[in-house]
């Protein structure tokens, strides 16, 4: 009598050390379950990744490893097929979270170690949360575990951990919509990605195209609503950098600081602001403004406030300077309080 195979799933993440060597895999956490979440086995393949450790981030990562400790590993070569076994088994659903990103390494790492790529599908568990919590732009594995409430076993970046958490993620989402695995892919019109001769075609997800689709349509009709209020007198504008203006608009960036006028010194808790992009697009975003504080120069507003709630983390107070001085020169501050407006965005 034939056994009755039952369906697993396969979480697995990559953590690469140079970003100038394509496919420098260096780990690859694996956690398999039975198709009722239990876990199976958690492990790490620790990989020689043949090279060195060129990692240049604004905010290191901790991998927990250095080059000397991998001396003696096995070579990504050595252990392809073995990773195989699991990746390529008919009856399991591979997933990753950004699964496109792994995806990615382990196709380089296939070439650059010449051996046989890996065909299998998979899944994204960053599109399904933002199918299933309609939301755009998905969410990272440590913001998962504290919405999981599993931050104290969870360590971001080890290769095992950051796979046994989108496996975590993947179950609470079909928990979250009362769906089984298999009613979830026709519900949200799931496609899975394929890994196939050393390429990959991207998971795509029906549910999350027309949340975008929706996003788009949104958004447009708000900026043809702001760009009418702007028009009225007596409203305030402040034009952004890029980079700043994504910021406030991920709501990252929540204070703004001005050297004080006439205009800003009459803005109120309450009031709105009106912030225009510069870029050869120009965007609106409109945000009010919670509460007000006043500095006698930027270097104390940079003491006082925390660093990434004005735009610059993991800036050293010199970078941070030198921006200041550059939109506005320091003869400018002279004489004049610096205002941190306090901001919270505006959806409607």
């Amino acid at each position: 009598m034939n056994e009755v195979k039952r369906m697993k799933y396969l979480s697995v993440d990559l953590e690469a050390c140079n970003m100038f060597v394509k496919g420098s895999v260096f780990s690859v956490g694996m956690v398999l379950a039975d198709e009722n979440f239990n876990i199976i086995f958690k492990r790490n393949y620790w990989i020689n990744p043949l090279c060195r450790f060129a990692m240049k981030f604004r905010k290191p990562i901790d991998f927990k490893v250095k080059k000397g400790d991998l001396d003696d590993k096995p070579t990504f070569a050595e252990i392809r097929d073995e990773l195989a076994s699991y990746l390529e088994d008919k009856d399991t659903i591979v997933m990753a979270h950004s699964a496109n990103n792994d995806m990615f390494m382990f196709n380089e790492a296939c070439k650059r170690a010449h051996v046989k790529p890996f065909e299998f599908r998979f899944i994204c568990t960053q599109m399904i949360y933002s199918a299933v919590y309609d939301v755009e732009n998905g969410i990272g594995l440590d913001k998962v575990s504290v919405q999981l409430g599993r931050t104290t076993e969870f360590q971001h970046h080890q290769a095992d951990d950051d796979s046994e958490m989108a496996l975590y993620l993947l179950k609470h989402c079909l928990e979250k919509t009362g769906l089984t695995y298999k009613e979830m892919i026709k519900r949200y019109g799931i496609t899975p990605g394929r890994m196939l001769n050393g390429s990959f075609t991207p998971m795509r997800c029906a549910e999350l195209g027309k949340l975008r689709q929706r996003r788009k349509q949104q958004a447009f009709a708000l900026q043809r609503k702001w760009q009418k209020e702007v028009k009225v007198d007596g409203v305030v504008t402040m034009h952004l950098d890029p980079r700043f203006f994504d910021l406030i608009k991920a709501r990252s960036k929540t204070v703004e600081l001005r050297l004080s006028d006439a205009k800003r010194d009459a803005v109120k808790v309450g009031d709105a602001i009106y912030f225009i992009k510069n870029s050869h697009t120009p965007q609106l975003l409109k945000a009010k403004v919670t509460s007000i504080e006043r500095f006698d120069s930027f270097e104390s507003a940079y003491d006082s406030l925390d660093h990434a709630s004005i735009g610059f983390r993991d800036v050293g107070i010199m970078e941070y300077m030198e921006k200041m001085f550059e939109l506005y020169p320091e003869e400018k501050e002279q004489g004049r309080e610096v205002v941190a407006f306090h901001l919270d965005v505006c959806e409607e």
